[in-house]
């Protein structure tokens, strides 16, 4: 199991833990009291390029600088052109630091396990934007972000290893076929922070399959990040059990962040999805990991769990990522099941599922005789619902209904199946979705009354 550190300290920084009322754990960043004041630098033109950029030097007794620069102003005609560039030697030399015992030494050497913690903030002044790019020694960009309308924005959690240079790029931003703004300098403050890294904690950048963090987990694990900018995703590579199991994933509410999740195989096929609200956990459910085959290639033996923001960002409080794999919850829904080739096989009874924006969830129920099926369904809060069931071998809709409001139920009673298997659709009304709580399916079927009635609906007022 990964231990998640959520108390420590930084050369700037410490930590403090709160909680919910709902008992999710929050993990704040707030500033020391005693930590050295930040260093003051202004910026020196020329530094428009990698070969002039200004140098920055951070140490153990200066670990933060702030910079003052501007850029060109608008009025100015090589304002398109401004760019300024800094570059920074990441103090000590490669190798440096021990690997975290986070990670499986069975795997290969991955160099953010070495790694300094970087953070960089940019905050444009007078409503200008501006984006900033970090580069590697080889003037790759590894990440960018924008600062938009005088709102800040920055990378928390930059991989940085010792010894090696990296360029901040900043330059002005503006939205393709919008006007520009009236013309004025755009004046900036860029701060760069160094410091280490704490147990579990994500290291950019990881927000790709090919760039994911490769980590264990023993049944259950913990994980930590940031919601570093708008749409930032966090990728993270485990492997794949050795029996078919079922993945629960809960990932804790961040304040004025719109949560995202999503699991998917090792080949990049997509496993389950979710996005919750604002400010709120996020869950998924019974999702099925197949079993790994060692000489099957890399792609069966290991998933992924992607974290994402949908809308909003907080770089001062962590998201914590809990996951556990085991055992298959009975009577509910298997993910994945949005479509009818991989619908879950349902009898008569009651079943759970789970219904998170943008998901839709397949039944195949199954008598092998003819019968009269009666289905209800009753759906939780922030949830409107769409059922439909129709026959597994037929094109057609037989019977369907929508709610109107949360917390109803559907009822579709004297469903002939005619002795073949019945496909049960469940959707949410656009907009909807609750990913914590479960909507319920009761099935019961009854011989054929032979009076050729048509299927019955019925909905509360």
């Amino acid at each position: 199991m990964l231990a998640l550190i959520a108390v420590g300290s930084v050369s700037a920084c410490r930590r403090a833990r709160l909680s919910h009322g709902d008992g999710a754990s929050v993990v704040v960043v707030a500033p020391r009291s005693d930590a050295a004041p930040a260093r003051r630098l202004a910026e020196r033109e020329p530094n428009d390029s990698p070969e002039q950029a200004q140098l920055l030097v951070l140490n153990a007794e200066w670990p933060v600088i702030d910079v003052e620069g501007s850029l060109s102003s608008q009025s100015d005609p090589t304002a398109s052109r401004d760019v300024d560039v800094f570059k920074l030697q990441i103090p000590g030399s490669a190798g440096g630091h021990d690997r975290s015992p986070s990670r499986d030494s069975a795997q290969p050497e991955d160099p953010r396990w070495t790694a300094r913690r970087l953070i960089l903030d940019i905050a444009p002044e007078s409503g200008a934007s501006v984006t900033l790019q970090i580069l590697d020694d080889d003037l790759k960009v590894l990440e960018a972000v924008t600062a938009e309308n005088g709102e800040p924005a920055g990378m928390p959690n930059m991989a940085a290893q010792p010894g090696r240079f990296y360029y901040f790029r900043v330059k002005a931003f503006s939205k393709s076929g919008k006007s520009a703004e009236p013309p004025v300098p755009c004046r900036y403050k860029l701060s760069v922070q160094l410091s280490d890294f704490e147990v579990a904690d994500e290291r950019e950048p990881n927000d790709s399959m090919e760039a994911a963090e490769t980590t264990v987990m023993g049944g259950m694990a913990e994980l930590a990040g940031l919601y570093g900018w708008q749409h930032d995703q966090d990728f993270y590579r485990l492997p794949a059990p050795e029996v078919a199991s079922a993945l629960d994933v809960v990932l804790d509410g961040v304040e004025g962040v719109t949560p995202g999740l999503q699991v998917l195989a090792g080949g990049g096929s997509r496993l389950a999805i979710a996005k919750g609200r604002k400010g709120e956990k996020l869950s998924l459910h019974n999702v099925r990991i197949g079993a790994g085959a060692v000489d099957a290639g890399a792609d069966s033996r290991f998933f992924y769990v992607m974290v994402r923001s949908e809308a909003g960002q907080n770089r001062g409080q962590r998201y914590v990522l809990h996951l556990s794999l085991g055992a298959f919850m009975q009577d509910a829904e298997i993910e994945p099941n949005d479509a009818p080739a991989n619908a879950t096989p349902v009898h008569d009874g009651t079943t759970l599922g789970f219904l998170p924006a943008g998901d839709v969830d397949y039944f195949l129920y199954d008598s092998g005789e003819p019968r009269e099926i009666s289905v209800e369904v009753s759906f939780p809060g922030h949830l409107r619902g769409k059922v439909e069931v129709s026959r597994a071998r037929k094109a057609g809709i037989v019977v369907s209904a929508e709610t109107k409001k949360p917390h109803q139920q559907v009822e579709l009673s004297r469903i002939a199946n005619l002795g073949e298997p019945l496909l049960l659709r469940i959707a949410p009304v656009k907009g909807d979705g609750n990913a914590n709580e479960p909507y319920t399916v009761r099935i019961s079927s009854a011989p054929p009354s032979g009076d050729g009635q048509i299927p019955q609906i019925r909905l509360p007022p």
